[in-house]
């Protein structure tokens, strides 16, 4: 069946479906006690005047009196019903509506749409649908969907639900009905995907090719006149002709809780059979998506809008194509805001005896946190407080090694992610050498062949950049940078296709 006749069918309309033949699918009734065939057409059919016609179909010689327990074939049709629409419940990304009529729609939360309504989602993006009974329809990144017919069967509240999943993907979540059961149907180019009551995803590979996977119930994945059953915990796709057991949840267990990095890095262990990944990520608060992308690589580093909790899911894909459970863990980005810039002698020996310097881009508008303490994990915190001057000095109690950190503060007066541990010998005055190359530091990432780019540019045009150079460390020497007032920006770069932006304002260099 080619998509154009796939379309048809999936849009045809209810007084087409309605008249259907001798082939029209039928609801088989299980019989309660104390059923008969006049009070089953009394609840469940359009008139009483099917009864003769449903004792006739099933050979009943007695409409008063039905076995318990036997079965009843009734056209679908034959059963109360009504045309339902379908109900947006969230969206996240660039989402687009065209209606019946062509007319573009805007789409918002708890808009009903109808038979014929096109929807397309962008890059990131998503779309989540309510049907009339409660299931759900969840359209990913880049994809094309057209509702066909939607129907309701009230006395049952099961429904009909044909759908056209032009590309890209759609997960699905139907309700189980006990009574009646749903016929949900979504047709692809290359495919058609049917359930009675189940969770399952559908991917339009190509126009030629369809991807099922079925997380709890099954499905029937049929390409023309060939179709194969795939149960839960399976998947299959139109092209074969055997369903394959689904990759399990990807081990997220050694992933960062708290990243100080913005992007964060997201990284996992790949295991064996995984080909590559897809990946979601969402506010936790808000639940809306962000990201949506497939990668073959263990990691993700997103670029994130501020500060807060996130949530990523990833499932794995096997060597077939084949997607299988989500994993999901909720992490916190404290990256903002930016640690200080650190000014710090090469030397790492004070000026004078016991007079530990600090030297930073700290100012009265964007005052720094500062702890001083005699071990490098700062479990033992000598000194804290509030720093608003470039240049500060404080007297130790004794001489040795010291450490000390710089935070910035927010606007609530809260420290964000420290800068580099900085290490400071106090030797005494006899011991003193000559002062060190002073250099420029911003904190250090965690990354593997990082490099580090600076860039400068002036305060009247904070796009044209000046000065630039790259290092292996983030230290650059004062000696030979410009000095004056400067916008200063750090770009971060390493493996794996890792990128971050530092940019500090109105920094003075001496």
């Amino acid at each position: 069946m080619n998509k154009t006749a796939l379309l048809a069918l999936c849009l045809s309309s209810h007084a087409a479906w309605a008249s259907a033949g001798a082939d029209e699918p039928t609801w088989q009734y299980t019989v309660q006690s104390g059923d008969t065939l006049w009070s089953f057409a009394a609840k469940h059919l359009v008139s009483p005047a099917y009864v003769p016609k449903l004792q006739q179909q099933n050979g009943i010689a007695n409409p008063y009196r039905l076995t318990p327990g036997s079965r009843l074939r009734v056209p679908y049709s034959w059963t109360r019903h009504n045309e339902s629409a379908v109900t947006i419940d969230a969206l996240s990304g660039p989402v687009s509506i065209q209606g019946p009529d062509g007319q573009t729609m805007k789409a918002s939360t708890g808009l009903h749409l109808v038979a014929g309504t096109r929807l397309s989602t962008g890059p990131d993006a998503t779309l989540k649908l309510r049907l009339a009974d409660g299931s759900t329809l969840q359209l990913g990144a880049n994809s094309q969907l057209t509702l066909g017919k939607q129907v309701f069967y009230p006395t049952t509240g099961a429904i009909q639900s044909l759908n056209q999943l032009d590309r890209g993907s759609a997960s699905n979540a139907v309700v189980p009905k006990q009574l009646m059961p749903n016929r949900y149907q979504i047709y692809t180019p290359s495919a058609v995907t049917t359930v009675r009551g189940t969770e399952f995803r559908v991917r339009s590979l190509n126009d030629k090719d369809t991807a099922a996977e079925v997380l709890r119930g099954k499905v029937n994945l049929a390409a023309g006149d060939d179709g194969i059953d795939i149960p839960a915990g399976f998947g299959g796709r139109s092209d074969g002709k055997q369903s394959a057991a689904l990759p399990q949840p990807p081990q997220l267990e050694g992933m960062i809780t708290i990243s100080p990095f913005n992007p964060p890095l997201l990284e996992w262990h790949k295991q064996h059979g995984e080909a590559g990944y897809q990946v979601t990520l969402s506010d936790a608060q808000t639940q809306q998506q962000l990201y949506s992308r497939s990668t073959d690589a263990a990691r993700f580093y997103p670029e994130l809008p501020q500060n807060g909790s996130y949530l990523l899911t990833v499932r794995a894909r096997n060597e077939l194509g084949i997607e299988g459970f989500d994993a999901s863990r909720v992490f916190t980005l404290q990256a903002n805001p930016l640690p200080p810039l650190v000014f710090n002698d090469g030397s790492r020996t004070s000026q004078r005896a016991q007079t530990l310097w600090i030297g930073s881009s700290a100012s009265p508008e964007r005052p720094g946190w500062l702890q001083v303490a005699r071990d490098p994990a700062f479990t033992d915190i000598w000194h804290q407080g509030r720093v608003e001057q470039s240049a500060f000095t404080l007297n130790v109690p004794d001489k040795g090694k010291w450490y000390w950190r710089l935070a910035s503060l927010n606007e609530e007066g809260q420290p964000g992610p420290y800068g580099n541990t900085q290490e400071v010998r106090i030797d005494p005055w006899y011991r003193l050498g000559l002062p060190g190359d002073r250099k420029l530091q911003s904190r250090r990432y965690p990354l593997a062949n990082a490099r580090y780019t600076l860039q400068l540019a002036r305060p009247d045009a904070p796009e044209r950049i000046v000065w630039q150079q790259n290092a292996s460390e983030p230290a650059w020497s004062l000696l030979r940078l410009p000095s004056g007032h400067f916008i200063v920006t750090i770009l971060v770069d390493g493996d794996g296709g890792y990128h971050a932006k530092e940019r500090y304002s109105t920094v003075f260099l001496p």
